[in-house]
């Protein structure tokens, strides 16, 4: 009896204690974000949406969350629970900048049209040029690999001081396996940029195309340049395209969420024309042309005051082109829905 009456006792406490386990609260302090949220509790901002799901009833919009509301962190241990860490350092507001004259292949008008900027279905241009994919930094997540077929190794025939090769030159790649094909083309491209907790930005540089193949080596020619090549550049398979001239984006409603969790470029304040990277990709839909907007919702407005526009697409991750903007809204943590779809 008095074995039986421990062991339920025991199966009590544990299941209670399990219980606590399951769920454990944050209590938001100012610039507290869903993204910087999901690296402090997970140790991977991924997963934002863990928190935001368990908080819907609370949180309507995931760009806001208000100092003093009390947050689900599911999955976590009861140690963690009603965590509070004092406020950042008040910064000044970055300088206010408005570019909302600047014409995108949102606008219609007739001075847009004149200027050559128009929407793909009223033309028969593409609605995301092929170089423009291709020439796209990528994001690499910290749990994947860099694409590793091989490196961009040497000049091939004469003498050349040079580190930097340039159109036409002959040079020698050195692949980690097999050698494909003459007339193959390939990517080169380099590190750009580290994203802490995040991963690695591959920027490309340009395209070389395979002309000789022999005893385990090849030689190609440069015929295409992105950014300034180097010896040691890395290999990568050519990124798939498949648009078609007069394809565009149609309007969706009640189109998924992406959260942007970093940029290529070094700015501090983002501009139209600079790449960021979303948290989706190809497994969850997302195809190249797909446009992407930033809608403030707060005291009860609806105005759009950024685009986004898919140019690149991995398996978790995209590249999106600022194609839009007002002001500074784009950051990271912000967090965007589709309101476009590639058909």
């Amino acid at each position: 009896m008095v074995r039986s009456a421990a062991a339920l006792l025991a199966v009590l406490i544990l299941s209670g204690f399990a219980a606590v386990q399951q769920t454990a609260t944050h209590t938001v302090v100012a610039g507290d974000t869903l993204w910087d949220l999901a690296q402090r509790y997970y140790q991977n901002p991924f997963d934002w949406r863990r928190i935001w799901e368990a908080n819907r009833a609370q949180v309507s919009d995931p760009n806001v969350i208000e100092p003093g509301w009390v947050l689900n962190i599911p999955g976590r241990d009861a140690q963690v629970s009603d965590v509070t860490v004092d406020a950042p350092p008040t910064q000044p507001a970055p300088p206010s900048r408005s570019i909302r004259d600047v014409r995108t292949i949102f606008h219609e008008d007739t001075a847009a049209m004149r200027a050559g900027v128009v929407r793909s279905e009223h033309s028969s241009y593409l609605p995301v040029p092929r170089d423009q994919v291709i020439s796209a930094p990528w994001l690499v997540p910290v749990e994947q690999a860099l694409a590793d077929l091989g490196t961009l190794d040497s000049f091939a025939g004469g003498a050349n001081q040079s580190t930097t090769p340039r159109g036409w030159n002959r040079v020698h790649l050195a692949f980690n396996g097999e050698v494909p094909s003459v007339g193959t083309q390939v990517l080169t491209y380099r590190v750009t940029k580290v994203l802490e907790n995040v991963g690695q930005v591959a920027t490309p540089t340009g395209i070389v195309t395979i002309s000789e193949v022999g005893g385990g080596e090849a030689v190609a020619i440069v015929t295409k340049e992105f950014d300034r090549m180097s010896l040691g550049d890395r290999l990568a398979p050519m990124p798939g395209y498949g648009l078609r001239p007069g394809q565009f984006a149609q309007e969706v409603s009640g189109g998924g969420e992406a959260m942007i969790v970093g940029f290529a470029g070094t700015a501090e304040l983002q501009d139209v024309g600079t790449v960021a990277f979303l948290d989706q990709g190809s497994d969850h839909g997302v195809a190249i042309g797909d446009e992407y907007e930033y809608v403030d919702q707060q005291a009860g407005r609806d105005v759009v005051e950024g685009r986004l526009q898919v140019v690149g697409v991995r398996a978790n991750t995209a590249s999106a082109r600022i194609v839009g903007m007002s002001d500074a809204v784009f950051r990271e943590g912000r967090v965007v829905r589709l309101a476009r779809k590639m058909r």
